[in-house]
């Protein structure tokens, strides 16, 4: 690795599922205009996909890395400040530490409960969201799969999703230089105190001035809301599946 890339920063927002990102994204968009924070960039759902097969089956190991890598060097350059928000990452996160690279992570998480009736209800964008529980490997799968996991409710399958994607970005702040944790319900807190405080986080990490003051109408919006749904609690499901994870994450099942 050259001195040249020691420089370089690989910056994300990683979450399980979309909740909070795209706020996330209009707030960059609005008071930090002068770099550039990207959703979802091109490509990134079949990036996703090809990590889901990796970890089902074996296949495709040094595929899936040597295509991650493509993916950091189409949109990373240290000429530029460059932030990917990026839910679908969380099946290759063992790909995104470089060598000789300084690596940011803000990891964004939501109460499980909340996040799989969210997730469920929301499924995929608009274009998408009939057809996306048919298609292979389009969402976030555990590896190995559960027991059990061909029987379980979409609920459930979201409760077990949670617990991996969130497993494996927490396991990002052993290798980055800069790992922080916000809670989605601190980031849409109606205490103005404890919303800001999550905000700050969100800029620090990245080295970035935050903002003195969001209006209240900003704060208080909510952008790509889910459909709404209604879902049967299982709250022996979530303490049995989501419960020790939950914990550190300061949520009470």
């Amino acid at each position: 690795m050259t001195n040249e890339n020691a420089s370089q920063e690989i910056q994300y927002i990683l979450s399980a599922g979309r909740t909070g990102t795209v706020f996330i994204s209009k707030l960059f968009e609005t008071y930090a205009p002068y770099i550039t924070a990207e959703h979802e960039p091109a490509y990134s759902r079949y990036l996703m996909m090809m990590g889901n097969v990796r970890n089902d089956t074996g296949l495709f190991k040094s595929l899936t890395r040597r295509w991650s890598r493509t993916h950091q060097n189409a949109h990373f350059s240290k000429d530029k400040k460059y932030i990917e928000i990026n839910p679908f990452l969380c099946p290759i996160t063992d790909t995104l530490p470089r060598e000789g690279c300084r690596l940011k992570v803000l990891h964004l998480v939501r109460h499980p409960a909340d996040w799989s009736r969210s997730i469920t209800s929301f499924k995929a964008s608009t274009k998408l969201r009939a057809i996306i529980d048919y298609i292979p490997f389009a969402k976030p799968y555990p590896a190995p799969r559960p027991a059990g996991w061909g029987k379980l409710g979409s609920y459930e399958k979201g409760l077990w999703r949670w617990r991996w994607c969130n497993n494996n970005i927490s396991a990002l702040k052993d290798t980055a230089d800069k790992y922080v944790l916000v809670r989605y319900e601190d980031l849409f807190s109606d205490d103005k105190i404890v919303q800001m405080e999550a905000i700050h986080k969100i800029f620090d990490v990245f080295d970035l001035p935050p903002p003195k003051e969001i209006p209240d109408a900003v704060l208080r919006k909510r952008v790509n809301p889910s459909p709404k749904a209604v879902f049967s609690e299982n709250k022996k499901a979530e303490k049995e599946i989501c419960g020790a994870l939950a914990k550190e994450f300061n949520y009470a099942l």
